[in-house]
């Protein structure tokens, strides 16, 4: 099998990300020294300003191109590393300088999402489930790497570096890529202003409205899973009584599973309805967290976290966002598909963070989402619709 620039791109991006998410919350719970709301909230504060920025270099991928902002994201990511090495030791520092890079780095996967959108139809979903695939494959080197290395607060300092080496790698593969452009957004904007009433509005807005409901499904599955994944760190060490470093091997055996999880999904999209995958998501996102909170088994628990059951989306939503959105304010789409997984992020982190503050343990947190995402079970059996063939059709004929 054969990898693309692309391909080899998307899983360097995503090494670095598992030498240092998996830890952040317990990085920021010791420099909080163990106040659970104070951890939460310098977790989600990030997501807060993510969430706009998304959407402003999303639409920006549209007006500049997408491979100029995934330039500029890749080299604040190999920067930013280096940053977080040198003032790691001022709190208040630390935190500002992680917000200011995540802001431009928030550009990368918008764009890259555009960029990859404009492949065919025939090979679009294929094309995100092999991103899904690398994705999980950079994420599980990484985990594998962090296993071995991260031991304490200071290991956890000096993989800084490793993780800056390997995200300018990724800038270097990216140098390659080669850019895609749209019909002119500006013509559009015009006929669409002018002719409001028109046939062809209607359908733009037809098309929009399942994309904006699975978008709203998709959050509440990151509400769900962030309640409690963000503090699995402290989880671990704090009621199991086990070593961190485990973070970094459910991680790995996480993102293995993801490797084939991804790329089965990135074949079988294209040839099932996509209501019976959301609502497969759905139900993974209730049951998981679930079956989590009554486990009183370590390793049941960690069996059940291992269950990749962020695949279906992470392919699903960006395909069905590049079938049902005019080429012109696709990257725009794709940013509104970031802000809406940072606006879950940032309230399952802070329900999280209030939960455990009010209980004491993390325990609860799982049962939260579970609760979260059967709401989103009967939202989706309420409200979610595919767009008829005739819509889809006129939509990328205008």
């Amino acid at each position: 099998m054969s990898f693309s620039i692309e391909e080899l791109l998307y899983a360097f991006y995503h090494f670095p990300l598992a030498i240092t998410s998996p830890f952040i919350s317990w990085y920021f719970f010791g420099l909080s020294e163990g106040d659970y709301i104070g951890s939460g909230l310098i977790i989600a504060i990030p997501y807060v300003f993510l969430i706009f920025s998304t959407s402003i270099f999303g639409r920006l991928s549209d007006i500049i191109g997408s491979k100029n902002l995934v330039h500029v994201s890749l080299v604040a990511y190999s920067s930013s590393f280096l940053c977080y090495y040198i003032v790691q030791d001022d709190v208040v520092l630390f935190f500002l300088t992680y917000i200011g890079f995540n802001l431009i780095i928030s550009g990368f996967i918008p764009a890259f999402n555009r960029l990859i959108s404009f492949y065919s139809e025939e090979e679009r979903a294929e094309k995100f489930g092999r991103l899904g695939m690398m994705a999980s494959t950079g994420f599980l080197v990484g985990s594998i790497v962090a296993s071995v290395f991260v031991k304490s607060m200071e290991s956890y300092q000096n993989m800084f570096i490793f993780a800056s080496v390997t995200a300018f790698l990724a800038f270097l593969m990216a140098l390659k890529l080669k850019e895609v452009y749209s019909i002119d957004s500006n013509s559009l904007s015009k006929v669409t202003t002018t002719i409001s009433t028109s046939k062809f509005s209607f359908e733009i807005n037809s098309s929009m409205k399942p994309v904006f409901i699975l978008l709203i499904l998709f959050t509440l599955t990151q509400i769900a899973n962030s309640v409690f994944v963000n503090f699995f760190g402290i989880f671990i060490e704090d009621e199991l009584h086990e070593n961190i470093n485990w973070v970094a091997i459910v991680n790995s055996i996480a993102t293995l599973l993801g490797v084939f999880a991804t790329y089965i999904v990135g074949k079988v999209v294209k040839n099932y309805k996509r209501t019976y995958l959301v609502f497969l998501a759905l139900i993974l996102y209730t049951i998981v967290p679930f079956l989590t909170y009554i486990a009183n088994n370590t390793v049941l628990i960690f069996a059940i976290y291992v269950i990749p059951v962020y695949a279906i989306f992470f392919v699903l939503v960006p395909v069905f966002i590049s079938e049902n959105t005019p080429e012109s304010r696709r990257g725009q789409a794709m940013g509104f598909y970031s802000s809406f997984q940072y606006i879950g992020l940032a309230a399952g982190t802070l329900i999280g963070a209030f939960s455990a503050s009010i209980t004491g343990i993390i325990r609860p947190n799982f049962l939260i989402g579970a609760c979260v995402g059967f709401i989103g079970v009967l939202l989706g059996i309420l409200f979610f619709k595919e767009p008829d063939e005739e819509t889809h059709f006129s939509l990328h004929n205008q």
